[in-house]
């Protein structure tokens, strides 16, 4: 709202108005004579609301991408390289993809890990393979897998953009979502799936 705002002493009505005070502005023909005389000013202008608008707005931007940094390396991405710099977009888009891919926790699922336990890749105790270990580390020899659910709160703090990519990925659809809240619910709602013997999902936790 614009107040017009004493630039020095200014006797009115009985009382003085320091520098700095905000001045009664009914009399149409006081103001204009202070303002000519350079004793007031107007302040709360549309070019001084918007330029504080943009400020706040800035702020608020800066404390959304470091929350939405801070999930994203949660959750085991890499986004700036040895020199501190920005990795790119298809960097983080690779590493996205490869970690809620199929096998693509355990380096592809096809590591062999589990080959050489002196069995030779023989049938565990029971008839049955231990997890990771099969013939010839082939075939049945799959880790088990888990299923569960992305941080709801995790995902709310990423940008708009990278969270319709990663519902895009995850095959969600998110479109009748109305804010950043919904659409993280969605996508947290959505079943994924982890090798239980990952150790960046805490020994099988998502």
């Amino acid at each position: 709202m614009k107040k017009l705002i004493a630039q020095r002493p200014i006797q009115y009505m009985g009382r003085t108005y320091e520098r700095g005070e905000a001045i009664p502005a009914q009399d149409p023909k006081m103001v204009a004579a202070w303002l000519k005389a350079n004793s007031a000013a107007w302040t709360g202008t549309d070019v001084e609301d918007a330029a504080r608008a943009a400020i706040r707005e800035a702020a608020r931007r800066s404390r959304v991408n470091d929350q939405a940094a801070e999930a994203i390396r949660a959750m085991g991405v890499t986004i700036e390289d040895t020199a501190g710099e920005f990795v790119g977009a298809s960097s983080m888009e690779e590493q996205i993809r490869a970690l809620f891919a199929p096998g693509g926790l355990q380096n592809g699922g096809g590591t062999g890990e589990g080959q050489d336990h002196g069995d030779g890749g023989n049938a565990a105790q029971g008839g049955q393979n231990a997890p990771g270990e099969g013939e010839n580390g082939q075939g049945g020899g799959a880790p088990a897998m888990l299923t569960g659910h992305l941080d709801a709160a995790k995902l709310e703090r990423m940008k708009k953009e990278d969270l319709l990519d990663l519902a895009a990925k995850l095959g969600v659809d998110v479109s009748a979502a109305k804010n950043q809240r919904e659409r993280a619910q969605l996508i947290a709602a959505a079943e994924v799936q982890a090798h239980a013997t990952d150790p960046e999902n805490g020994g099988g936790a998502l």
